[in-house]
């Protein structure tokens, strides 16, 4: 046993209700095949995580036993040539993280056994159906009446719960049974409410439960009696449910707790034939209804004890309930939630899979849940909403998700809703005031507040007069009487949970707060790195455009150097240019002094004699100037196009080169 203790201490601190979070990261190949690294992330912990190696065939296996829920998931295909390429790997690895991103937004395959088999192996490899069929038939083995029957598989959401038909012991001796029993104690006195049967027989211990329950049931039909009716009585249904991490009810009080519980009566929650319980879990006994859950009903379910996967992953035949009918059921509801709560106890899982519809009357079941301190199904919606921290608020939030999908006829697969139409305006209100986020963020109605809504007054306005009715009768008159000791185990109860989450819910949003973060530092920094882009090339453009001026100025400054070396050969082809090229500057042309004018170079032979001319020094200086004129003339004209003005222009310059005679010429002291 000590074995099963140390599993049961690692069991009671793993919420399986929390969120997981997938992620491939890379590959490596071993022994020429491909494995993927996946790391996996279980609640708002970044501490909580571990890595995994997967081969396709992995996923492929996974594939395979999610296919009885038929929602349809973008698997990729194998392949069987190409596939170690690195461009394929690559693709295949964004094809799995779609694939994996997929089943985890589904709650339904994301709470499946298959699924936790692939994401943690550690944790799920023992089997879980023999460890509840060990308890259970230990509950049981002292118990005279029950006896364990066949198991109905995974009917249900929970992996550690487990379904078995129970079967009637023979009666040989008459005896003096009490319906209630712990594993710890004996029978003690039974609360007049319960059944003490006398009998010596089988059939005579189901005749007295069947007329037992038809008294306790609100029903119009009398108790019948015959084989038939004994038959359909005697189908009970066990659960055996381990404890979840919200239990903190004290070893030595569990079992009063239970057994004050169990003598609850109360027209809209549905009674308990039997619980016990030992250190690792409970087991509680209920009639069988063929009809299955509010759940099955709303998706056409015809058989109940199907697979959970199978009914429930993608129902063909989903429906909505009329509104008068849906008014009546959550009113129901409304009411056994006040009861509990005025008796100090909780429920904290509502849904449609824990409501019963009998005779056009809505039951809730389960609700020993709250004492096993097993997570909520909605528990990773509303974690994320610190404002639903109480029971209470809970409660009232399961409560909406009901009401959506009674109203809606499929479930509401997010923490809230972004908008709700289709429906009337008062039953809109009532679903804004509980699923819109704006709601969720400042605060749920209460239970007294919905049960005066204007949705019920419209549609179930006689709802108070039939239940003053039935409070007032004696047959189903409510009763749920706890001990001292009880209430003060589970106020505690309340209070440790609502701790827990709490803590949760404030770990949540500093983790949230933290990406957030990251991501606008990831982001600032790509904001850095695109503007440091920018910049280079906008630099680099800016260099090109430099470059390619310079070029094409290159370019022109060539051209012109090549049209001003054409322009001196057409010059040194005309009649009275000078052979070699050179040309001789007139006085003044130069930048130099006039007191150093430049000599200029023999003239060749084919020149004529310079006419001998004389000058004075003032006329001199006025044909230096005059032909420092000229010059500037030339060249304004040889800069011009090849006009006929130029070409006059060039000759007079040539020609006036051609006649000066130096020799007249005399220095002149300037200073004087």
């Amino acid at each position: 046993m000590a074995i099963f203790e140390q599993r049961n201490e690692k069991k009671l601190i793993l919420d399986e209700t929390q969120e997981l979070k997938i992620l491939i990261e890379s590959t490596q190949k071993i022994n020429g095949h491909i494995e993927y690294i996946l790391k996996i992330q279980r609640g708002p912990f970044p501490d909580n995580t571990w890595r995994i190696l997967r081969r396709y065939n992995d996923f492929d296996q996974l594939n395979k036993c999610l296919q009885i829920s038929k929602v349809e998931l973008k698997f990729p295909g194998k392949k069987i040539i190409g596939n170690m390429r690195p461009e394929f790997i690559a693709e295949r690895l964004i094809a799995l993280q779609e694939y994996l991103n997929q089943i985890l937004m589904n709650p339904i395959l994301a709470s499946s056994l298959p699924t936790k088999k692939f994401i943690d192996p550690d944790t799920y490899t023992q089997s879980f159906h023999d460890v509840a069929l060990q308890y259970a038939s230990m509950c049981l083995r002292t118990d005279s009446i029950y006896t364990l029957g066949l198991s109905l598989g995974p009917i249900g959401w929970r992996i550690r719960k487990h379904y078995f038909r129970v079967i009637l012991k023979p009666q040989t001796t008459t005896t003096k049974h009490h319906l209630i029993k712990s594993s710890s104690q004996s029978h003690g006195k039974q609360h007049s409410t319960q059944i003490c049967v006398t009998t010596s027989t089988e059939k005579e211990y189901s005749s007295v439960t069947a007329s037992a329950k038809d008294s306790s049931a609100s029903s119009s039909s009398t108790g019948s009696t015959g084989s038939g009716a004994d038959k359909d009585k005697d189908e009970l249904i066990l659960c055996w449910t381990e404890f979840g991490p919200d239990k903190h009810i004290d070893e030595k009080e569990i079992h009063n707790v239970l057994k004050n519980f169990a003598g609850v009566q109360h027209p809209f929650i549905l009674p308990i034939e039997y619980i016990a319980a030992n250190d690792y879990g409970a087991l509680v006994i209920r009639k069988f209804f063929k009809q299955g859950s509010l759940r099955d009903l709303l998706c056409g379910v015809k058989s109940p004890v199907n697979p959970f996967l199978s009914k429930y992953g993608s129902p063909k035949g989903r429906s909505s309930l009329p509104l008068k009918e849906l008014a009546l059921y959550g009113r129901q509801i409304l009411e056994a939630l006040k009861y509990l709560y005025s008796k100090g106890m909780a429920h904290g899982h509502v849904h449609c899979g824990n409501v019963i519809i009998v005779d056009s009357v809505a039951r809730l079941i389960d609700v020993e849940n709250f004492i096993f301190g097993v997570p909520s199904f909605y528990r990773p919606f509303f974690v994320k909403h610190p404002k639903i921290s109480t029971s209470e608020a809970i409660d009232v939030y399961g409560f909406g998700h009901l009401m959506y999908e009674m109203s809606m006829g499929y479930p509401l697969q997010d923490s809230y809703a972004e908008q709700i139409t289709d429906c009337p305006d008062s039953l809109k209100s009532l679903l804004e005031s509980i699923l819109l986020k704006e709601s969720c963020k400042a605060g749920l109605p209460t239970l007294e507040q919905l049960t005066n809504h204007q949705f019920f007054k419209e549609y179930a306005g006689c709802f108070n007069e039939v239940y003053a009715k039935i409070m007032s009768g004696s047959a189903m008159k409510p009763h749920l009487k706890f001990s001292t000791n009880a209430k003060e185990q589970l106020k505690n109860q309340i209070q440790k949970t609502e701790a827990r989450l709490r803590d949760e819910q404030k770990l949540t949003k500093n983790q949230k707060r933290l990406t957030k973060v990251q991501e606008l530092m990831s982001s600032e920094e790509e904001r850095k790195k695109s503007k440091h882009r920018t910049k280079l090339e906008h630099k680099q453009s800016k260099l090109r455009t430099q470059n390619s001026l310079q070029l094409n100025n290159g370019q022109q400054l060539q051209q012109q150097q090549h049209l001003a070396s054409t322009s001196t050969v057409a010059r040194s082809d005309s009649a009275n240019s000078i052979s070699d090229g050179n040309v001789i500057s007139p006085p003044g042309y130069s930048n130099d002094s006039v007191t150093s004018p430049p000599s200029a170079p023999p003239l060749p032979t084919i020149i004529p004699p310079l006419p001998t001319v004389t000058m004075t020094t003032t006329t001199t200086i006025d044909q230096i100037s005059k032909a420092n004129e000229s010059i500037s003339n030339t060249k304004d004209s040889c800069s011009s196009s090849s006009t006929s003005t130029s070409n006059n222009n060039r000759s007079a310059l040539l020609d006036s080169i051609c006649n000066f005679n130096k020799t007249n010429l005399k220095k002149i002291n300037l200073n004087e």
